[in-house]
């Protein structure tokens, strides 16, 4: 029974390991990568010794420091870290065309067609992990599977170093055992309300029956056929910069009035932002085209130096990008929007001030209500609030309403509450 061809890459504490290799000295040491520069300086990698010592990855830096007295603390080296990730990167490319960058110290790569040229899947692995320690130094852990889950879980097993190669019956015997939270798609919230209901082991999650599986939620299906080892989802060589999220809307009849347009608008860039949000992305580069009843059309763009993420900030680029791109009286028939610079859409908490915290927390537990009960089961009130007038008998300014003013509209169920504790809500 031979293994499968998708090869996961998995640097441990990428930033960690590359301090190490620059200054031999921090082996065997307590360490942490920090900007202590930051408003809100946090723990973006550390060493095992840090680790064992109760230090963890995003705890607040000044917390890690009280905690562990003589804590080493190392600037981020940026550079060197793209550096590290472009050689990772190249090695793979060397051995497949198909090769999928997953973020820091992360590759997929397909090794299906490559055995007449490269030898068996499994040599190909070794050669990979061998040439990857001569370029870098780096040991990383390698997994050979079916599919990315059943890779990436294993790396998880395996770490921090050493290599893998699963047969379809060792997949099921290697997953079934491993804690739920190993599941890519499982986090902390989801891992501790599975808990609430038995649901500790990844077997447990595959053991569930399809309609089991539906009384989760609307990802409850996915998330078991990833417990089972069934992830059809292919290795994306594009790049995530160069990847795009599109969608339109056709207005009938044309329109030209401002508090019509808006809100259809504001909802599509909605509902964009909650599409690429559910792959970890955001974006930096918003496109927005208007395509006029006399048949011209007209298109601008809005460009953020980050990542831009939650519906607020999203929507006002689009915002942005409209005002610029409509620049005739003329009824409009379609209007377009493009997303792209995508890039990963997790959490940077050493660059948010205190008071963004909580818009931080905000988006990702309506997108919790939105997965559950819809789309539709809550909408901004900077969209609803579009073609209403104040009490002066003018227009609401939108650009006002922040985020967190929230309408509930299709009658949540109470228990949904529980992502939404502790925000405002107003």
């Amino acid at each position: 029974m031979g293994t499968g061809t998708v090869l996961h890459v998995n640097v441990i504490g990428l930033m960690a390991a590359l301090e190490e290799n620059l200054d031999s000295t921090l082996r065997g040491r307590p360490f942490v990568v920090a900007n202590r520069a930051a408003p809100r300086a946090v723990v973006l990698d550390l060493s095992r010794e840090a680790h064992r010592e109760g230090v963890l990855r995003g705890m607040l830096l000044s917390r890690a420091v009280a905690m562990l007295s003589g804590l080493i603390v190392r600037e981020p080296r940026t550079d060197i870290c793209a550096r590290a990730n472009g050689e990772l990167d190249r090695i793979c490319r060397s051995y497949s065309p198909q090769v999928e960058m997953a973020g820091n110290g992360h590759v997929f790569a397909d090794l299906a067609g490559t055995s007449g040229l490269n030898g068996p899947p499994e040599d190909v692995s070794q050669r990979i992990r061998k040439d990857i320690f001569s370029a870098t130094g780096l040991r990383p852990v390698l997994a050979l599977a079916g599919s990315k889950t059943v890779s990436k879980v294993a790396t998880r097993v395996l770490r921090p170093a050493g290599f893998i190669a699963l047969s379809p019956w060792e997949e099921n015997q290697l997953m079934r055992h491993q804690p739920v939270e190993f599941l890519p798609g499982v986090g902390a919230a989801l891992s501790r309300r599975l808990d609430l209901l038995g649901i500790g082991e990844i077997g447990d999650l595959a053991g569930l029956s399809d309609a089991e599986a539906r009384a989760l939620g609307p990802r409850g299906p996915e998330l078991t056929a990833r417990a089972r080892g069934m992830d059809a989802v292919p290795v994306d060589p594009e790049p995530p910069e160069r990847r795009t999220e599109r969608g339109a809307f056709i207005f009938e009849p044309d329109v030209v009035d401002a508090e019509l347009l808006n809100p259809r608008v504001d909802m599509l860039a909605s509902e964009l932002a909650y599409s690429i949000r559910r792959k970890g992305m955001g974006a930096r580069n918003i496109r927005v085209e208007v395509w006029y009843a006399d048949g011209l059309r007209n298109a601008a763009t809005a460009r953020s130096p980050r990542v831009l993420v939650r519906d607020d900030e999203v929507i006002h680029g689009v915002r942005d990008a409209l005002r610029r791109a409509r620049t005739r009286r003329v009824r409009v028939r379609r209007i377009s929007i493009e997303f792209s610079g995508l890039g990963s859409a997790g959490p940077e908490l050493d660059l948010f001030e205190p008071e963004e915290t909580r818009l931080a927390r905000l988006q990702p537990a309506l997108d919790r209500v939105r997965t559950r009960y819809g789309f539709s089961a809550v909408s901004p009130a900077i969209i609803l609030a579009a073609g209403r007038t104040g009490t002066n008998g003018g227009a609401v300014d939108r650009s006002s309403v922040p985020i967190s003013s929230l309408v509930l509209c299709q009658g949540v169920p109470g228990e949904a509450g529980d992502d939404l504790h502790g925000l405002a809500v107003g």
